[in-house]
């Protein structure tokens, strides 16, 4: 009986354990490359990831085998970027941000282009510039593409958020001082085919939702939680945005809406044991999220050891209380 109840005891012991073991990751060696942007391709079933630190595009197999996919001595880092299976296109935000080791002051904070790149060959297609829009510093962090082939890119050193049409001509989409930040402002942004744009705003963690046929129609998401540090933005499988933090935070956070995102509220977040290391951006793959941890906060500490091995992490959330 005795032998029985420990039994028991240890079978509950080691559910609770697997209930909270740390997530699936597809670890990949990279030296020094830190990535930032990730997307996901399913004909080839390949992530693809940038690099702040050399703008070099990569690609990492289901099995974390990494490969170089693009480089080019222009490039000084990369961020955001959307696998576009309609144009068999990967679009790359990239630009000359704060982490390029290749910086110079002739990019530095200036540099913001829009990078095209064949899906089959790595051929750079198209390479657009979108510094004249407007002046001042530049930053392009993520992108987001809607069902006609329009492409928007946040600026998270100016108040925009600009658009390249199908025929690839640039211009200034949406503007607002609520944009404005002193350090990062606009990071991630999502496409809703109901008529929309939600991006994220890195510093004070606040949503704004961006109609797409009145584009100066532009209003704060009402929330009673508010996320500094956010970073990615990604639709769901069941309609909910999934929400990237990090700046110690080191979470993700999923978010519904009951009014077409007028306001959101909180649904489910990532726990604290699935130890996220300054996760960026996500994608989506077989119909589950993956996160990239980017420890990107080691690049502000002149300590830290520089990293060669980074990941892919399966998101899982629990119910918010």
């Amino acid at each position: 009986m005795k032998n029985q109840y420990i039994a028991a005891l240890l079978a509950v012991f080691l559910c609770c354990i697997s209930s909270f073991a740390q997530t699936s990751r597809v670890n990949f060696t990279a030296p020094l490359f830190y990535p930032e942007g990730t997307s996901y391709d399913p004909a080839k079933k390949i992530f693809f990831v940038s690099s702040v630190r050399t703008g070099t595009i990569g690609s990492v197999d289901e099995k974390g085998a990494f490969k170089v996919f693009y480089q080019d001595k222009s490039l000084k880092s990369s961020y955001g970027m959307e696998v576009d299976t309609k144009r068999n296109m990967l679009w790359v935000c990239t630009g000359d941000a704060n982490y390029s080791i290749l910086s110079d002051s002739a990019t530095y904070k200036k540099m913001i282009r829009l990078i095209g790149l064949d899906l089959n060959t790595g051929a750079k297609k198209h390479d657009i510039d979108l510094s004249s829009l407007i002046a001042g510093k530049h930053f392009a962090n993520d992108l987001a593409i809607d069902d006609k082939g329009n492409i928007y890119i946040t600026d998270s050193y100016s108040p925009v958020v600009y658009k390249v049409d199908p025929a690839m001509k640039p211009s200034v989409f949406a503007k607002s001082d609520w944009f404005k930040s002193e350090d990062v402002g606009l990071n991630g942004i999502e496409w809703s085919p109901e008529g929309f744009l939600i991006v994220a705003h890195n510093t004070n963690g606040q949503l704004f939702k961006i109609d797409l046929a009145q584009p100066e129609n532009i209003s704060k998401v009402k929330m009673t939680t508010f996320f500094p540090g956010a970073d990615g933005l990604i639709w769901n499988t069941d309609k909910s945005l999934v929400l990237i933090q990090n700046k110690g935070v080191n979470k993700a956070f999923q978010l519904v809406s009951k009014d077409k995102w007028q306001s959101a509220e909180l649904q489910g977040y990532t726990l604290l044991e699935d130890r996220l290391h300054h996760p960026t951006t996500a994608t989506m793959s077989m119909g589950k999220i993956y996160t990239l941890n980017s420890k990107m906060n080691e690049l502000s500490d002149p300590t830290a050891p520089p990293s060669k091995e980074f990941s892919l992490q399966l998101v899982r959330f629990v119910a918010a209380k």
